[in-house]
């Protein structure tokens, strides 16, 4: 069974970083974003890590890196992005048959 929360109830988001460079913030105002700006902001993330994935594959070819430690954490980050995305997507997607499966 599912039960519902009211959003007025609901903590807010914190502020996203960009996964290459941790230092910066992205400025979201939580209060008015909307759930497409936070999947955008997933999107963008997974396409981010990806890239980064991609640079480390190419430094590895060419023996640009010697910590292979790195390597590892950006494919795992990489891998946690996608996997969070599917998630919020898969979730969004059953509220959505849940709602729209509700008796009128």
């Amino acid at each position: 069974m599912i039960e519902f929360v009211p959003i007025s109830t609901m903590a807010p988001m914190e502020p996203m970083t960009p996964m290459h460079d941790a230092g910066t913030q992205i400025a979201i105002n939580t209060e008015d974003a909307s759930f497409l700006d936070v999947f955008k902001g997933l999107v963008n993330n997974v396409v981010e890590t990806n890239e980064q994935v991609d640079r480390d594959a190419i430094d590895l070819m060419l023996g640009n890196i010697d910590d292979l430690a790195q390597v590892q954490t950006n494919i795992e980050k990489a891998n946690m992005a996608v996997d969070l995305l599917v998630t919020v997507k898969n979730e969004a997607v059953s509220a959505y048959n849940t709602i729209i499966n509700m008796q009128v």
